[in-house]
């Protein structure tokens, strides 16, 4: 089974690093490391996991055409693959807009954004003069002064019906949010599927990537608390609404946001309940996440990528579940 091992830079680097060493140890296929703005940086963690890891592929995830300028982008992961020849892919994606409206940025025009993000993107890293005037970005005959010895594959982050559509389209796989309940992952297949008709590709040929919430522990309790925070994080954007209702629950969204703001962490798991948790994450024993896991991976997933939770010591567990899966 195809498995990666996704960070959220809410703990440290040398924590980081030191998972990253262990799910080389035990076969995972990959680490995405997150771009949440305010916490871990994306790209400067990407790099040093390269270079303390040994076969495993690293994926920044995602770059936004709204923080970094493609050719920003271009350096950065055309350096990581000179470093690390073939372990090197790259996502795109507008970003989280809640957290860039938090620092002043503002997400518009977010299809006619990426269409244009991803066409000058792949053209920089495949060493082209790139010569784009575009209603988004104007580029005047720029080359990349080097270039990646390998293809670089490049994933779109996707969650809404049109921007899913865009992924299966253009994307050579589409990065799923975390928290999305199996229903609402089978929703977003059928949108990429048509995407991908749309770009004359099947959908086999796009792989679909998912984070997912996951806190392994024997004690239930322990392990529910845990998932709490972070799907209160990602909650508070109203563009999961929909993702809710079909995981059954509910969400009062608007205190969320209020919550998380002022990073009144343990007001928002208040308002997560148990059963959103059970319908938007795998959280119990090795077992019941085993068990749980293939629900997503039959709701559309063939890339499942864990987000572990909880105490060092427990992430350590979500890896070392994945020992006898990979």
């Amino acid at each position: 089974m195809r498995l990666g091992l996704c960070f959220d830079g809410f703990y440290s680097i040398n924590e980081m690093i030191a998972l990253a060493r262990f799910a080389d140890e035990v076969g995972m296929e990959s680490i995405w490391m997150s771009d949440h703005l305010c916490f871990r940086d994306s790209l400067s963690s990407a790099m040093a996991f390269l270079t303390t890891t040994k076969k495993i592929t690293v994926v920044p995830a995602p770059l936004s055409p709204y923080s970094r300028h493609p050719i920003i982008s271009a350096m950065a992961i055309a350096t990581m693959e000179e470093l690390a020849p073939g372990r090197v892919w790259a996502t795109a994606g507008t970003g989280n807009a809640t957290a860039l409206e938090e620092v002043g940025i503002k997400v518009t025009r977010p299809l006619k954004t990426m269409r244009e993000y991803m066409e000058v993107l792949r053209s920089f890293l495949t060493g082209e003069t790139v010569s784009f005037h575009g209603e988004i970005f104007n580029i005047n005959a720029a080359k990349m002064g080097f270039k990646p010895s390998s293809p670089i594959r490049i994933y779109m982050t996707a969650v809404k019906p049109k921007m899913l559509r865009l992924a299966g389209e253009i994307g050579d796989g589409v990065l799923l949010s975390a928290g999305c309940a199996p229903k609402y992952i089978a929703q977003c297949v059928e949108e990429i599927r048509r995407g991908a008709g749309r770009g004359g590709k099947s959908l086999r040929e796009r792989d679909i990537a998912g984070f997912i919430t996951a806190s392994v522990s024997e004690n239930a309790r322990e392990a529910i608390e845990a998932s709490k925070t972070f799907l209160a994080y990602i909650f508070r954007n109203k563009h999961h609404a929909e993702n809710i209702r079909l995981g059954g629950g509910k969400v009062d969204q608007e205190s969320l946001a209020a919550a998380i703001g002022t990073r009144d962490w343990e007001g928002a798991k208040k308002l997560i309940s148990d059963e959103v948790v059970f319908a938007h994450s795998i959280t119990g024993s090795s077992s019941e996440c085993r068990r749980r896991l293939e629900e997503f991976i039959r709701g559309g997933l063939n890339l499942p990528i864990l987000l572990p939770m909880g105490t060092q010591e427990a992430r350590k567990k979500v890896v070392e579940m994945t020992r006898e899966m990979t």
